[in-house]
């Protein structure tokens, strides 16, 4: 094994270890717009007592634990870490979060966006025309939303009762009465 290439692991921890302790809220939103794949992000949301009962039941599972839920156990571990160093996870927002990363707020100080791609069953492709669709017009409602976006009846059924469409009407459509 190359010293050099020691070396250069070396050299790499102590960046990451620098961003981690000086920087915490850029590690996170990198770390978990990057390295993880499976979330649960309504846990998430919840904060740590919320995502700590969820990793009892999923250490629970024992050897029963599903590929799926034991990627979701491990971002729920980082994700716990995060809050005890009092970084918050918000919900998803049609207006500010990415497709793929999970972004700084703006509005709240120690918190992360995160992205459309982080809600199960929306992938990458439909995060992106959701940011290319918002970036060209606001979305006037949760039709408008379903056929500019590409979302299908369920993703939008999940983002109702996650309440990120809570401020849309549900058509384009006015009522007199």
């Amino acid at each position: 094994f190359p010293k050099a290439h020691a070396c250069a692991y070396v050299m790499s921890a102590m960046r990451i270890a620098w961003f981690k302790l000086y920087q915490p809220l850029n590690y996170y939103a990198t770390f978990f717009s990057i390295r993880v794949v499976d979330f649960d992000i309504e846990t998430m949301i919840k904060g740590y007592d919320a995502i700590k009962l969820k990793i009892e039941d999923l250490e629970n599972k024992g050897y029963e634990i599903t590929k799926k839920e034991n990627d979701v156990l491990e971002s729920l571990k980082i994700a716990l870490e995060a809050t005890a160093r009092g970084i918050k996870f918000i919900n998803i927002d049609l207006k500010k979060s990415d497709a793929i990363k999970f972004v700084k707020s703006d509005t709240e100080e120690n918190a992360l966006i995160p992205p459309f791609r982080a809600v199960d069953g929306l992938g990458d492709t439909v995060g992106k025309t959701i940011c290319q669709e918002r970036e060209l017009k606001e979305f006037l409602s949760i039709e408008d939303l379903q056929k500019r976006g590409k979302v299908s009846t369920t993703l939008i059924e999940k983002l109702k009762d996650m309440e990120v469409l809570k401020n849309l009407p549900e058509s384009n459509q006015l009522s007199l009465f």
